[in-house]
């Protein structure tokens, strides 16, 4: 069947549709063409390049097209024959240049230590000569010919290269899909072939690009300062004669000199287009399309602080427009905190910066209108806008690590945030914002990466806030934070709403935590507002589908129990006993430091067959350290990591783990490859323990993608994780654990990048496959809710040490640890 065709997706060459698609296309047919001339050479001309075959001179005509030279001969036959060198330079250059860079990155990204700081060591040098001189002398060091052009040319060339690849190889080690492969039992070489030079070959295309572009324009500059071999014709030996032979004074030079430039640059021009065009394989680029809002038709009430009017948003790329918010209308009233809450991709977020007049260049305000004190904010000119953002209206943005300037101290951003109007502010001032926000005065020394995640959010706040607008706008200002820190950041933003009397409008998809204390809700699905109303009412008689499904997705600490209860068998599959881990600092060199920070301390815990254990506590409690590990890959300091009563170590034992023990990870967007199909990674595993070669491969992937309720034909088997929503990559997550039958899945914080109603989909999932494979779950998460609703036991863990451990509905009911406590007073 049609539909059965796995059918690898192209990526060489973008979207012949698109506008880049185009450019590249251009550049590849313009290129080809002179290709074709130069091997077709011989047809195209009677003469040869060096025979004399006119008079001096000659001007062009029908029988020579562009004319002679100074010595008879032909132009345009020197004109395609010299295609063939320069081309043969360039080529030739690229080839050898890019090789040498891609092999010496890879051994420098991939084995590191001395091996890497060997090779850039050398590169640093490498970069550091003068370019141009440099070549100039060593080719007439080495004597002038064609070889001697392409060994000094790809000789300074290959250096930027290894750089930029090597940097690019760095920084797919630190992708969780690569540790996803490793946790799979992957060695180097799977890891290298099937992940590290797939996501390093996109870089490649455009270095090679790069070198021959450049390398025919040096071949050009050679030749013609009379360091190219005198043998070939070359478009710079053209040049080099024109000059020498008094082109410029006879007036020959329009016939002699402007067609080898033309031809150097047209070829230059090819390869930047093919090289342009290569990147919208990846990802389209953005179109930014102006066009008159049209007006609302509503008016904004006087009471609100901010109203949207009748807003629409769209997004322009070179494969379509999308629609992203449709006909929106909301108030927002004076002293009120109202919940915009909604899915991923709901527009949420575009709705929130629309208001701001942040949206990218690709979007387009259709119509509709944002009103603040009576002005439409949408018709304000950036001048206008920027003098209002800050002192009217604020943003608390969604990311506070990324929100930071990391090479700036805290107090040197919020003083910039103060400092707005050109104003001297004084250490007081800072303080003063600093401890509005729970943050101490020395905090203004430190840098964002010497924060906790909370403490970031404290600052973010304070920066936004520090010139009291009337109105704030926080766009999942919670996310990433676990839920002490949560509540911490909430309980601030009230006590600020109450002091400061700030409007809020708080965009979120966390529904229980916006539920227990906005003043209303504003629903947002597939980009329109369907639903709004107190949580009560919404709880009680929402109005649209979707807000019932999400009111019904939330589990209550106190209701009965949404999946039934395991049963414990036999010896434990996995264990820690006595387990301690720390970990070194590095300064600023990138040395490790002799102080050593514990996470984990005498840790010590079980997980038997078919039981559902759960691993609870906030960020920084050791949680994921646990994960790490239990899969082996890390080592405890003291204690023992034990599998089926077996330390980890021995070679077999690593083996018989990696087919038994399986992870998932939190970020389903990360944890696979976005180039890799859904057969190729489901199969992963698979391939890892030499089981392709059975032939049963795509049979069993088809099986594990029924199992979690995914489709498994071809056309499915054949896409690519961006094509899939969290819930769906999420999905082929526990689908590529399941392949191989493990015994075990550990699942760190799989629900916690996920929308509420999906979160539900994931946990019913996980219940179903240990139900149907009797597959025990370490399920390690900071919501205790999820813990006590689906685990069998849980294990308490703070500070890196476990405080307390008993059966779900015990723990929960009558918990011991003050620490416990506080996690369920927060749920």
């Amino acid at each position: 069947m049609a539909a059965d065709v796995y059918v690898k997706p192209k990526r060489l060459l973008a979207p012949v549709a698109t506008t880049t698609g185009k450019v590249q296309w251009l550049g590849i047919a313009i290129l080809t063409t002179i290709a074709a001339v130069a091997i077709l050479a011989p047809l195209l001309s009677a003469y040869g390049p060096t025979d004399a075959v006119c008079d001096p001179f000659e001007h062009p005509g029908p029988g020579h097209l562009l004319g002679c030279d100074d010595a008879g001969r032909d132009l345009f036959a020197q004109l395609i024959y010299g295609a063939r060198v320069s081309l043969f330079v360039g080529l030739s250059v690229a080839v050898i240049a890019t090789t040498a860079a891609v092999i010496l990155s890879i051994l420098a990204g991939l084995n590191g230590g001395w091996t890497d700081r060997l090779i850039m060591r050398i590169v640093d040098v490498a970069l550091s000569l003068p370019f141009l001189p440099l070549v100039i002398v060593l080719g007439v060091y080495l004597g002038a010919s064609l070889t001697t052009q392409i060994l000094v040319i790809a000789l300074v060339m290959w250096a930027q290269p290894v750089r930029e690849l090597r940097s690019q190889i760095l920084s797919v080690r630190a992708m969780t899909f690569v540790e996803a492969s490793k946790a799979m039992g992957a060695g180097g070489l799977h890891i290298g072939a099937r992940h590290i030079l797939p996501e390093v070959a996109p870089l490649v295309v455009p270095q090679f690009v790069r070198i021959a572009h450049s390398a025919i324009l040096v071949e050009t500059s050679l030749s013609f300062l009379g360091l190219g071999d005198p043998l070939q014709s070359s478009w710079g030996a053209i040049l080099y004669h024109a000059n020498a032979r008094t082109a410029f004074l006879t007036g020959s030079w329009l016939w002699w000199i402007v067609p080898a430039g033309v031809a150097v640059s047209v070829t230059v021009t090819a390869l930047a287009f093919i090289g342009f065009g290569y990147d919208a394989s990846l990802s389209p680029r953005m179109r930014h399309r102006k066009s008159p809002i049209k007006a609302p038709a509503a008016q904004p009430d006087p009471e609100a602080a901010l109203s949207v009017r009748n807003l629409a948003v769209a997004f322009h790329s070179e494969l379509g427009t999308t629609e992203a918010v449709r006909d929106v209308s909301l108030d927002l009233g004076r002293g009120d905190l109202v919940g915009l809450v909604g899915e991923s991709g709901s527009g949420k977020s575009t709705l929130a910066l629309a208001a701001l007049g942040l949206l990218r260049v690709s979007a387009e305000v259709r119509q509709g209108a944002v009103l603040l004190d009576g002005r439409d904010l949408l018709r304000l000119d950036q001048d206008d806008i920027r003098r209002l953002r800050g002192h009217k209206i604020a943003l608390i943005p969604q990311s506070a690590m990324n929100s930071l300037n990391p090479v700036v101290t805290i107090g040197g951003q919020l003083s910039e945030a103060l400092a707005h109007d050109g104003k001297t502010i004084d250490e007081a001032a800072i303080s003063t914002w600093l401890a509005r926000v729970g943050l101490e005065a020395r905090h203004a020394r430190c840098f964002s990466h010497e924060l906790s995640g909370g403490m970031r959010q404290r600052a973010v706040i304070a920066i936004a806030i520090c010139n009291t607008p009337d109105v704030v706008i926080a766009d999942e200002p919670t996310t990433g934070l676990d839920v002490l820190v949560q509540e911490e950041i909430m309980a601030l933003l009230l006590e600020l709403r109450q002091k400061l009397n700030l409007s809020i409008l708080f965009v979120t998809h966390n529904l229980p935590l916006i539920a227990r204390h906005a003043d209303r809700l504003e629903v947002m699905y597939q980009g329109e507002i369907v639903d709004r109303g107190t949580a009560s009412q919404l709880r009680a008689a929402a109005t649209h589908a979707h807000t019932r499904d999400l009111f019904e997705s939330l589990p209550e600490i106190a209701g009965a129990k949404r999946w039934q209860a395991g049963i414990a068998e036999g010896a434990p599959l996995l264990s820690l006993k006595k387990v301690s881990k720390g970990f070194r600092s590095r300064n600023s060199l990138g040395f490790a430091s002799r102080t050593i920070t514990p996470v984990l301390k005498d840790v010590s815990l079980d997980l038997h067959q078919r039981e559902k254990l759960g691993l609870v506590g906030g960020s920084g409690s050791g949680k994921s350290t646990i994960a790490r590990l239990m899969m082996g890959l890390l080592r405890p300091d003291a204690g023992e990591v034990l599998f089926e009563g077996d330390p980890l170590g021995r070679q077999a034992i690593l083996k018989a783990h990696a087919k038994s023990v399986h992870m998932v990870f939190q970020d389903p967007y990360g944890s696979m490859r976005n180039a890799m199909s859904i057969l190729d990674i489901v199969s992963e595993p698979l391939c890892i323990q030499g089981l392709t070669h059975q032939g049963d491969t795509a049979e069993r992937v088809r099986t594990a993608l029924d199992a979690v309720c995914l489709p498994s034909d071809g056309a499915f088997l054949s896409r690519l994780p961006i094509q899939l929503s969290g819930g769906q990559r999420q999905r082929v997550a526990f689908a590529r654990a399941i392949v191989s039958a493990p015994k075990v899945i550990i699942a760190d914080e799989p629900t916690s990048m996920l929308d509420q109603s999906v979160r539900m989909e994931i946990m019913t999932l996980m219940e179903d496959l240990r139900r149907q494979f009797g597959t025990a779950f370490l399920f390690i998460t900071h919501d205790i809710v999820l813990a006590r609703h689906f685990c069998d036991r849980i294990i308490v863990l703070s500070e890196g040490r476990v405080v307390e451990e008993g059966p779900a509905d015990t723990v929960i009911h009558t918990p011991a640890h003050d620490y416990t406590k506080r996690l369920i007073a927060a749920a």
